[in-house]
């Protein structure tokens, strides 16, 4: 895509959102909470497996990345699913539910027994590869208008576009916080688009986001400046997803462990693992988050990203 600046990592888009928004950035308050803000920012992602933040300064949370990719694929709209891998959401819940956030209930969610946006995407690109009409709507229609809603999607659309053997995708968002919904964002809507180029059998291509508008809030101002002074030096890309098959099969093992019991099956058995070593983040987070001892091995393909959020347990929480 001409004109927009391209990164090789989460990492490093993190970093220059952020010194962009510190040095050419907008006071503006809406809802009466001061930001600093530029509007419109683009950037694309030409490594999407590079999703993961392992910043020193930053406190991004690899399990809860994961944790929220099982929210949104089960098609669930439960607030206690998500607060237990961060107590932040129970400030966007209406009751026991998130009715604003819940792409994955728009996507996987099935209305009248009728195909979900999700099937119908993949019978569209399996159909006419070349389409430009593969477009998922997650920002929904109802109250989105209103001035004192609880929760409003962030998102408007994904859209993606299969050109060249390659899948890439498009994001649109009417208002992307740089700290908190961001590097998840960007971690959920790779995963999404691994998905279905796996599903395509077509090779991945490059993320492309772009936010109305990108914001800092205030009490982040100084942890900012603090993550662009001390950039990552760690490079990390997760693995190829494979055994998509058995990814209903991980989802109800991450329910088991959520819920503190041991996973009854293996997830995996075709050599790669990947859903297996996803599930052994999720033990070591259950581990330290309730202390229950899962019989599952330490996920030592991820013990830099867990190392970077272990190594800080003791320092303010300033993520999701």
């Amino acid at each position: 895509m001409i004109g927009i600046p391209q990164f090789d990592s989460m990492d490093a888009i993190q970093t220059w959102a952020l010194k962009d928004l510190l040095e050419r950035g907008t006071l503006v308050d809406p809802r009466g909470e001061s930001t600093l803000e530029l509007h419109p920012v683009s950037f694309g992602l030409v490594s999407p497996r590079k999703r993961c933040v392992l910043n020193s300064v930053r406190r991004w949370s690899l399990p809860l990345a994961i944790g929220e990719f099982c929210w949104h694929v089960s098609a669930s709209d439960d607030a206690a699913f998500l607060e237990y891998y961060s107590s932040h959401w129970r400030h966007f819940a209406e009751g026991s539910k998130i009715r604003g956030s819940c792409y994955g209930r728009r996507i996987f969610g099935f209305v009248d027994e009728k195909p979900n946006q999700w099937q119908q995407l993949v019978s569209l690109l399996k159909a006419d590869p070349k389409s430009r009409r593969a477009v998922l709507n997650v920002m929904g229609n109802e109250g989105t208008l209103v001035a004192n809603a609880v929760d409003l999607p962030c998102t408007c659309t994904i859209q993606f576009l299969l050109r060249g053997g390659r899948l890439d995708t498009v994001v649109y968002m009417r208002s992307n916080d740089v700290m908190w919904g961001l590097p998840y964002d960007v971690f959920l809507f790779t995963m999404l688009q691994e998905m279905l180029a796996l599903e395509l059998g077509v090779k991945l291509g490059t993320y492309f986001h772009t936010a109305a508008s990108l914001h800092l809030y205030e009490r982040h101002f100084k942890v900012a400046r603090e993550v662009v002074d001390n950039p990552s030096v760690v490079d990390f890309e997760m693995p190829e997803m494979s055994g998509l098959e058995n990814l209903q099969t991980f989802l109800c093992a991450e329910e088991a462990v959520r819920k503190g019991r041991e996973p009854s099956v293996t997830v995996q058995s075709d050599g790669t693992g990947y859903w297996d070593e996803l599930l052994r983040v999720l033990a070591e987070y259950g581990r330290t988050h309730t202390g229950h001892m899962f019989n599952l091995p330490y996920p030592k393909l991820y013990a830099p990203v867990l190392q970077v959020l272990q190594s800080k347990q003791k320092a303010t929480r300033v993520g999701a």
